[in-house]
């Protein structure tokens, strides 16, 4: 960094489309606004909540050893509907009682996502036009373009005839 930039680190991490909490022991310190959001939306749909899934997971993960803080880890939860949440722990700060960074991945979104992607790949290799493919999924033609995009980053490519050669 030059020019005497500075990052904002908390706007970075307020920003991010990650949730992200921060604990103290089980006390949540900070949540950004994809934690707030996730949080509400298991409230709303499922009456779960996801705090106490959490204070629950920390406690679980002290038990071993209270003294020592919780290693970095990557966990498995399941919410109430049996949606698989990735749960990432790392304790962060000085002493045996640092401040614990949490933040929390839901797999369903990425499954969903990566469905999606394989469909337009499909349609792709059989020879459809973005139209065509729009038309045939039921979505926009940005939303074509935008699969297309991820896709062919995912790939390594740069074109729809890449993209056919590589997976064909």
């Amino acid at each position: 960094m030059g020019d005497g930039a500075v990052l904002d680190f908390g706007a970075i991490v307020h920003g991010l489309r990650l949730a992200v909490f921060v604990f103290h022991r089980t006390r949540v310190l900070y949540q950004n606004d994809a934690a707030s959001n996730l949080r509400a939306r298991l409230q709303k749909e499922y009456q779960a909540d996801l705090i106490v899934m959490l204070r629950d997971h920390l406690l679980r993960i002290r038990e071993i050893d209270p003294a020592v803080p919780p290693p970095p880890a990557v966990t498995l939860l399941t919410d109430a509907r049996g949606e698989p949440l990735y749960v990432h722990v790392l304790p962060f700060g000085d002493g045996h009682d640092p401040h614990i960074a949490v933040s929390v991945r839901e797999l369903g979104i990425e499954r969903e996502a990566f469905a999606r992607e394989a469909e337009v790949a499909e349609l792709v290799l059989r020879g459809y036009p973005n139209p065509v493919i729009a038309s045939t999924l039921g979505i926009a033609a940005t939303t074509t373009k935008r699969h297309l995009t991820r896709i062919f980053d995912k790939i390594g490519v740069d074109s729809r005839t890449q993209l056919v050669s590589r997976l064909a």
